[in-house]
This record gives C-alpha cells, structure tokens and sequence, in this order.
C-alpha cells in the first residue's frame, strides 16, 4: 500500500484547531490589507494568499484563489472583496515540522494525531521542531514544542528507522504531567 503525502493525511484528518490565521480586510492606498485578529498584525493580503485563501460567505467558509484585481475565485463563483469581509489562511508548518511530519510511517502519524488532539493540542500549534531525521540519522530522538495557549508541551520522538521500523511519542507538559504514545512497526 502506497505511502500518503502530507496533504494527503492533512486531508483525511478532522480539521485541526488553530490551523488558521484569521481577519479582516480593508483597502488601503491601493493595496487589500489583511488585519490578522489574534496577532493584531497588519499583512498585505497578496502575501499571505499564496497557499490558498478562504472567504466568509453565506454562513460558510469558502476556498478560493487569490486575484490580484483583489477578487476571490473559489468553486461558487469570483467574490470581490469589500472593506470588512472575513478571511483566513491555513497556517504554514515550517520545513523541519512539515518533513517531520512526512517521514512518520502512515500508522504513527495517526495515532500521533489522535494522541495529540486527546491531549489538547492541535497539528498547528508546534512552535519549534528539530527533525534529526533531516540528517539521515537512523536511531535518534527529535523534539517539537506545542503551545495551545492553555498550556505547552514537549514531544520527544523516540524513532528508530530501517529493516523494523519504531517510533515512541513522550510528552511533558509544563504542569508537569507526563504522557507516552508508542507505534511499532
């Protein structure tokens, strides 16, 4: 059985909290501006729309390509912005996360996931990753910190990789409680 790529498992997985930076517009000096709420940042939205952009429309969200005539073109139709609409992007998970991520065997990543949501933390709330196996190490330990807003984790991935296959999930988090998710083979 053929390996899923990372939007692949993305795809099949529930949606994530946190997986979205979302805001409004506003058209200024000829340039739409993106006001991200939670950051309280302000981004030119032609930037931010490169992977995709999401409009609030009709109770929904709708995906959609950024135009640069400052239209959105999604499946129902080309919507143009006015000052005020809601928009949102997917959050970027950086190179390290993201390769990470990918190298998990199919099983691992979704026990992984589902471990992690039970803990309260979403896909989108790592805040470093140092991946070893980057650096082609077989047997190794890498380290992802998540943050939740709520609390914050450390995950220790325990992974051993060739002929067997082994990866040990362990996570601290700062309460001081402690977790451990395994996945063999």
């Amino acid at each position: 059985m053929k390996k899923l790529d990372i939007e692949e498992r993305l795809q099949c997985i529930a949606e994530q909290p946190r997986a979205y930076v979302q805001g409004t517009v506003e058209f200024v000096n000829d340039e739409w501006i993106f006001f991200d709420e939670e950051a309280e940042e302000a981004s030119l939205v032609e930037e931010m729309a490169e992977q995709g952009i999401e409009l609030f429309r009709y109770g929904h969200w709708l995906s959609g390509q950024w135009q640069e005539t400052g239209m959105i073109a999604t499946d129902l139709g080309i919507f143009p912005l006015t000052n005020g609409d809601r928009i949102r992007f997917r959050k970027r998970l950086t190179y390290a996360y993201r390769q990470w991520l990918a190298s998990l065997p199919d099983p691992a990543f979704f026990q992984f996931v589902q471990w992690l949501n039970s803990l309260g933390f979403s896909l989108y709330d790592c805040l470093y990753c140092y991946n070893g196996l980057l650096f082609a190490k077989s047997t190794g330990v890498n380290f992802i910190i998540y943050d939740n807003t709520e609390q914050i984790g450390s995950v220790h991935h325990y992974y051993e990789r060739g002929q067997a296959s082994s990866d040990r999930f362990e996570i601290t988090l700062n309460n001081g409680e402690r977790a451990i998710c395994t996945q063999i083979g």
